[in-house]
């Protein structure tokens, strides 16, 4: 069962112009990780010391994945300074 967790995103594309949220909280992304929940036509990138990211495999699923989890989508001015703000906790 997941918890509850302030949860922030934002958008990006791979080089392959492939679709990617990448997820932080205050909790840090261990917390990101087990609070997410997301389907298979999503896959996820995580590991020690990195922001969690989400690739979409089909059109839509992250837009799902956000709503879903109540993921604050941001701009990246927005990002900047909230991982700013919340500083190496969320690389936890």
């Amino acid at each position: 069962m997941s918890r509850k967790v302030e949860l922030y995103g934002y958008y990006v594309f791979t080089h392959g112009w492939g679709r990617v949220l990448t997820v932080m909280s205050p909790a840090g992304a261990a917390a990101v990780l087990e609070a997410v929940q997301f389907g298979d036509d999503v896959d996820v990138k995580a590991g020690e010391g990195r922001l969690t990211q989400f690739h979409e495999k089909r059109a839509g699923a992250l837009d799902r994945v956000a709503e879903m989890n109540n993921i604050r989508i941001m701009t990246k001015a927005e990002w900047d300074a909230r991982k700013a703000e919340l500083g190496n906790a969320i690389y936890r």
